[in-house]
């Protein structure tokens, strides 16, 4: 999921900054959830299945940025093979870890397929994409290349609207890996989930923004003041180390919301 974003000394830090405030938020929310959902307390009613415009708007967006700064991110890459293989090795041994764990506490916390799956997917498409340009062109910026982008981004629109058609049909617990919702009573309880429908095309479109804006890999803003560096530095922080945030936060959150409750600050 991270990459170093630099070429010289003017790291992309913008970017490492939305990441960073990406993930926060990811944090955040699940904070919320666990408070609501697995302790049991009646706060933060927003994330509830009835609070349309958060799962409308605000959880879009956030997975957005997220997304698509990891589009951006192929760019800075030097070998996306490699990127693709450490990710799908962490994504299975994640849902290795939180499959076994669901099994025996009941938690609902098992992920089949989330985020980290399809970022393996979509890195592992376009460094097929990139290489094959590479080899054929000698660029990595080359029309034919940046042309078959644009035909992923558009086919994954088109997919999105055409996809949920079938879902009042179909029984097959693992459709929803390309965003097609089963059957209410074929569903699977899971912690997390995310498709590759809508999402591999933000992916793809932040990949072409990567392409036309970040050329020379390096910040687009290199005269930023220092007070504004120092303030983003935190979320800097966690957008280059969004991995390993993304995989212990929950625990750690977890365990603290559980300390507190055994000390009776929750009640």
């Amino acid at each position: 999921m991270e990459e170093k974003l630099q070429n010289g000394s003017k790291r992309a830090f913008e970017l490492d900054l939305l990441r960073g405030f990406a993930i926060f938020m990811m944090v955040l929310h699940h904070f919320a959830f666990d408070l609501r959902f697995i302790l049991g307390y009646d706060v933060f009613a927003f994330i509830g299945a009835e609070c349309t415009w958060f799962w409308a708007f605000i959880h879009p967006f956030f997975i957005c940025i997220f997304v698509g700064i990891s589009g951006v991110c192929c760019q800075f890459s030097r070998n996306n093979f490699r990127r693709a293989l450490k990710l799908g090795i962490i994504a299975l041994l994640f849902s290795v870890a939180t499959i076994t764990a669901d099994h025996f506490l009941h938690l609902g916390c098992a992920i089949y397929f989330n985020v980290l799956h399809m970022l393996t997917v979509a890195t592992l498409l376009f460094a097929v994409i990139d290489h094959v340009e590479q080899k054929k062109t000698g660029s990595r910026n080359s029309k034919g290349g940046t042309l078959a982008l644009l035909l992923i981004v558009l086919l994954c629109i088109f997919l999105q609207h055409g996809l949920p058609l079938y879902n009042y049909t179909i029984k097959n617990n693992w459709v929803f890996i390309l965003g097609i919702e089963p059957v209410e009573s074929s569903r699977i309880i899971m912690g997390d989930e995310l498709a590759l429908f809508p999402w591999l095309g933000v992916f793809f479109v932040g990949v072409l923004l990567g392409r036309l804006v970040y050329t020379d890999k390096k910040t687009l803003f290199p005269n930023t003041p220092k007070p504004v560096l120092a303030v983003s530095r935190p979320f800097e922080w966690i957008g280059r180390n969004s991995l390993l945030v993304y995989i212990i936060h929950q625990p750690i959150v977890l365990g603290i919301l559980y300390l507190l409750q055994y000390l009776g600050v929750l009640k």
